[in-house]
């Protein structure tokens, strides 16, 4: 027994099978894994102290050496905290439910704060009120990628940086007409990196001492070279290091609730019908077991609905099966479980391969028709598809067609780090520039990239700040820009009003007529017998696809008899027209039997004429992507005399 305070606590042996600190019953279980280590010491504070209280030695676990356990009788752990000794380093909880000591964000912590940091022992209360997950199928989502901090930085946001912000902009997501949000990461983790630091916290989830002189990876994207700064900003995210189990505190105006905060934004998104995904960056070496722990802990803790993860590092198979996981959303590049004969519906491939097939069709890329097609028509039977043309890790849209090269040279890498090649167009001019013909040309280009994300099949993600023209200067890896360059620019909706009024009306396009994203895969057959295929690929000349090298013509023709609305109903088919050569081109308009005359619906230029009744060709100017749109006709019903009324009927 031990006194803590005025209060005696009995000393237990410890429960090693779930790591962590977590009440049980009126008692409060420690447990945690640190490979190699002799002794293992838990140490307790009052709230506002540093300096322990209460110190004791965990034991070791029988089955495994590794894990120590304690268990504090009669213990209940309010307005407490604690952290870890081993090897002579204390250390604070890898699966901590929150981290203190990181309240300020770019603040570098001295060594002996680094040495501080420590986690509340028990988690704040939360009232979910009843939230039910959204479970939207990836047909019918709509996602918007979007980084915490820079999503909210900037005028117009009372809580600046922070899961409050995002909370502000709910009303602007509900009104753009997303219903998924994925978050750049927002798990704890130490955003200073700094040259020679002694970081002094050992990362027992990969069995290695962390320390910061090492230049923090991207993850995702490729790490940066070169000479470095004293001192930079891990903007982005993406870390060597996590607390995978605690929200990032000072993403949070109250870094002490920044778990409330998190939840509290999460559960409004819920209400507004938008489903929450987090993007997961796996070190290298990191325990699988942990990690997997973590993710379970989001969805059952915070009602997350879904991973983006790195599966270089995750057995795909291995989350597929897992019980916690079966109704989770799962994104990742290189899912072998989504071949032939599977039905992973909550799994989806996320990589680059739409945005560089896209990106080479729509700036008049030689050989790329029959690639592009291939792509806006690609619906997988077997698991998601998420399409996007622009992502974190490269140009932003309106930066896609202004700059031809990058331009990082505020990174500090001599203009080593960051892509090459971007398979962007700066329209006859490098940067911004005030003469009309440029301006409207980028206007379009960029339309028509956003008509072509966002009437693909498949699962379409936006980029925040795209919608509204967000501009980097020509940055195309802001990992270490947090200010003007790495966050969205809300004044920049006020000059491009037109570009955002465009994505909206795309965007209630696509959800009003189901045939732009079926529910199941598209064959390219007539399984109906409805006298035309559910989806088939044309040129200027219908029923002749062109995948020849000089060929920049693609049509795309979608049977709407396939396609119905939830009455039932057979949506209207849609014609998807792309003309990328830089001469204006003549298209044949397709004859489909039970269908009306076709309309323009939609189209990147306004001098896109409108088809005549009766007419077999549209002209479609150069780099112009127009819509055609024709309804269902009701069967005529055969002439006959009027019935008299019965008494009492109609």
């Amino acid at each position: 027994m031990k006194l803590l305070g005025n209060t005696i606590v009995e000393l237990a042996a410890g429960d090693p099978t779930e790591l962590g600190a977590r009440p049980v019953g009126r008692h409060m279980n420690f447990a945690v894994a640190v490979p190699g280590a002799e002794e293992v010491i838990l140490h307790l504070c009052r709230a506002e102290e540093s300096a322990p209280e209460f110190s004791v030695v965990m034991e070791a676990s029988e089955r495994s050496g590794a894990v120590f356990s304690v268990l504090l009788k009669n213990f209940s752990g309010r307005g407490m905290t604690y952290r870890y000794e081993a090897k002579g380093y204390p250390f604070a909880d890898p699966c901590a439910k929150l981290l203190l000591g990181r309240e300020t964000y770019g603040k570098a912590l001295t060594r002996k704060e680094r040495r501080a940091l420590c986690a509340p022992v028990r988690s704040a209360a939360f009232d979910w009120k009843g939230d039910r997950q959204p479970e939207i199928p990836f047909s019918e989502l709509l996602l918007y990628k979007l980084h915490v901090r820079g999503f909210t930085m900037r005028s117009g946001i009372a809580h600046k940086g922070t899961f409050r912000g995002v909370t502000e902009r709910i009303a602007y997501l509900k009104q753009l007409g997303v219903n998924g949000v994925l978050l750049m990461p927002c798990m704890e983790f130490n955003e200073v990196i700094e040259q020679g630091a002694e970081e002094g916290v050992p990362n027992f989830t990969t069995s290695k001492f962390y320390k910061s002189s090492a230049l923090e990876s991207n993850g995702f994207a490729a790490e940066p070279a070169g000479t470095h700064q004293k001192k930079q900003i891990n903007f982005w995210g993406y870390a060597s290091h996590y607390f995978f189990f605690a929200p990032k505190a000072s993403y949070a105006s109250q870094p002490a609730k920044a778990d409330v905060e998190c939840k509290e934004m999460i559960r409004r998104l819920h209400e507004a019908g938008i489903e929450v995904l987090l993007e997961v960056n796996v070190p290298s070496g990191t325990n699988r077991s942990l990690v997997l722990s973590a993710l379970r802990f989001w969805v059952r803790e915070y009602h997350v609905d879904g991973f983006r993860l790195n599966l270089e590092e995750l057995d795909a198979k291995l989350l597929a099966a897992d019980p916690y996981l079966a109704r989770t959303k799962l994104l990742g590049s290189g899912w072998d479980v989504c071949g032939e004969g599977t039905e992973e519906r909550h799994l989806a491939v996320y990589h680059d391969g739409f945005l560089m097939d896209c990106r080479r069709f729509l700036k008049s890329d030689e050989g790329m028709a029959g690639a592009f097609a291939r792509r806006v028509a690609e619906n997988r039977e077997s698991c998601g598809t998420i399409n996007y043309i622009t992502d974190h890790n490269g140009f932003t849209l309106a930066d896609l067609y202004q700059y031809d090269v990058k331009h990082n040279e505020a990174n500090g890498e001599n203009g080593r780090d960051g892509a090459d090649y971007n398979c962007s167009w700066n329209c006859g001019a490098e940067g911004p520039d005030k003469r009309k013909k440029i301006r409207e040309l980028r206007l379009k280009m960029k339309k028509n990239a956003l008509m072509t994300l966002l009437l693909s099949q498949g699962t379409p993600m936006l980029l925040a700040g795209d919608e509204i023209g967000n501009s980097q200067g020509g940055n195309n890896n802001a990992y270490c820009q947090d200010n003007a360059v790495g966050w969205v620019d809300w004044k920049a909706q006020r000059s491009n009003g037109e570009l955002y009024g465009f994505v909206r009306e795309l965007i209630a396009f696509r959800k009003a007529h189901p045939v732009l994203h079926n529910a199941h895969g598209l064959h390219g057959t007539d399984y109906l017998q409805s006298g035309c295929p559910d989806v088939s690929c044309h040129s200027t000349k219908i029923w002749y696809p062109d995948e020849s090298r000089y060929n920049r013509c693609v049509a795309v023709l979608l049977s709407g008899a396939f396609a119905r609305d939830a009455a039932g109903k057979a949506d209207a088919s849609v014609y998807l027209i792309f003309n990328m050569y830089w001469e204006e081109r003549e298209f044949d308009i397709p004859f489909l039997p039970g269908f009306g005359a076709w309309r323009l619906a939609l189209a990147s230029d306004k001098s896109c004429p409108v088809p005549q009744e009766g007419e077999a060709t549209l002209r479609v100017p150069p780099r112009t992507v127009a819509v055609l749109l024709c309804e269902p006709q009701e069967p005529k019903r055969p002439a006959g005399k009027r019935k008299k009324a019965v008494e009492g009927r109609p």
